[in-house]
């Protein structure tokens, strides 16, 4: 199993000092909403690839707007203990975040393999896909970063080459080769994103495609053209199709100040398979239901890729769910072989849990009996 053993703060959001054992791998976290529960799980989001489930800008994550604060863990994943943790680290370039695996620096997100694979739920979510494209696309590449840490390091690489490639067109148009290396740099690293969004997406559907528990079956899309012709064209083809659209497109960029055509335009759906109705057009709570069991089926893709299940972080999972989701739900995280952590204001939602988990009381950022 993967398993939280202890997790210490220093300066982190409303926590000073922390270092707390968990004494059971199912967790239940109580309080008012502020009191530091979410914080709880942003920590633990942040040993995981990627920047958190908050994806929140540095100098928000210190306590009081500090600069430096530090989140350390000891895992248990594969019967191997593995001491983790990240934070700021300020040199003569400024302030910039740092991370440790038994001691050693890891350098690039793929170096995050053998470490904590997380998988989350926030209230935020709850209006995933009747909201913006943007989301979606964060939420989805998430999901990929869980079973593929290099997913993290790709997506930067054709970031930074498509705002390298946007300012170019718009301050030396005709510096051609230039232009035409970071068009080069684009494709790559695009067609790399798509394959694994694309590889990630299929084994999702393998599991959703039949319903969990109480949790509808379900059929995840994704809208990407990139992505669309790697299910008939060889990736290399693909590459040279994305380069020859991207110097043709150069005027068109230049004009709006950004790139056309790319993964940064993808978009994502979601189908209840049973009433054959998109989650866009669903209320909120079957949206949550449709959420709630796809992350839980992502789990077991999690657990299939690497050998181990991810740490499940539910923030407010119970809300909006009907009585029948909730039993099925919390029954379904008893038999979970990993560190789940539940938030929510008041126990009484969770009681089928006692005796199960361990519950506790979180008042501004310290724990109570």
């Amino acid at each position: 199993m993967s398993r939280l053993l202890k997790l210490s703060l220093s300066r982190f959001r409303n926590y000073t000092q922390l270092s707390w054992k968990p004494d059971a791998p199912l967790l239940v976290l109580t309080g008012e909403n502020g009191c530091g529960k979410t914080n709880l799980l942003e920590a633990v989001s942040l040993l995981a690839p990627g920047r958190g489930l908050r994806a929140a800008p540095l100098p928000q994550l210190g306590q009081s707007g500090s600069l430096e604060w530090a989140v350390s863990a000891r895992i248990e994943s594969l019967d191997e203990q593995l001491e983790i943790g990240t934070g700021t680290q300020q040199d003569g370039q400024g302030t910039r975040r740092v991370s440790l695996c038994n001691g050693k620096r890891l350098r690039g997100q793929s170096a995050w393999s053998q470490a904590l694979s997380a998988v989350w739920i926030t209230p935020q979510m709850d209006r995933l896909f009747s909201d913006g494209a943007a989301g979606r696309r964060r939420f989805l590449d998430r999901l990929v970063m869980a079973v593929s840490p290099q997913h993290t390091s790709e997506l930067a690489a054709y970031d930074k080459a498509m705002t390298q490639r946007n300012r170019l067109l718009q301050t030396r148009f005709s510096e051609r080769t230039w232009i035409e290396g970071l068009e080069h740099s684009m494709a790559r690293h695009a067609v790399a994103v798509a394959a694994a969004r694309n590889e990630t997406v299929d084994h999702l559907n393998s599991h959703t495609r039949h319903a969990l528990d109480a949790f509808s079956a379900m059929r995840l899309d994704i809208d990407c053209a990139i992505g669309n012709r790697l299910h008939t064209t060889p990736a290399l083809a693909v590459e040279d199709w994305l380069r020859e659209q991207l110097q043709a497109l150069r005027p068109q960029d230049r004009q709006k100040g950004r790139a056309s055509l790319g993964i940064h335009r993808a978009d994502c759906t979601l189908t209840d398979l049973r009433s054959g109705n998109p989650a866009s057009m669903a209320s909120t709570g079957q949206q949550k239901a449709l959420l709630v069991g796809l992350v839980l089926a992502h789990a077991r893709v999690v657990t299939a890729y690497r050998g181990a299940p991810p740490v499940l972080l539910l923030d407010e999972p119970l809300v909006h769910l009907d009585a029948t989701r909730r039993a099925s739900l919390l029954q379904s995280l008893q038999a979970f072989d990993s560190t789940v952590m539940l938030t929510g204001t008041d126990s009484a939602p969770f009681a089928p849990l006692a005796g199960v988990a361990k519950f506790i009381s979180v008042r501004q950022g310290a724990f109570m009996p």
